[in-house]
């Protein structure tokens, strides 16, 4: 899955905690990146579209 920010792929994105959540990755580990965070597409989800 690839960041919504940046781009770049899940795996690339530095965890902040021991878990491997999706939902917790951290900045981006691609020299040059400025992306601090993993955006992924389900943030977009809407409550009443369900």
């Amino acid at each position: 899955m690839n960041c919504r920010r940046c781009h770049h792929t899940d795996e690339i994105h530095k965890t902040t905690t021991s878990s491997e959540s999706m939902l917790r990755r951290g900045s981006c580990q691609i020299p040059d990146c400025t992306c601090n965070q993993f955006l992924d597409a389900f943030e977009e989800i809407d409550d009443e579209q369900l």
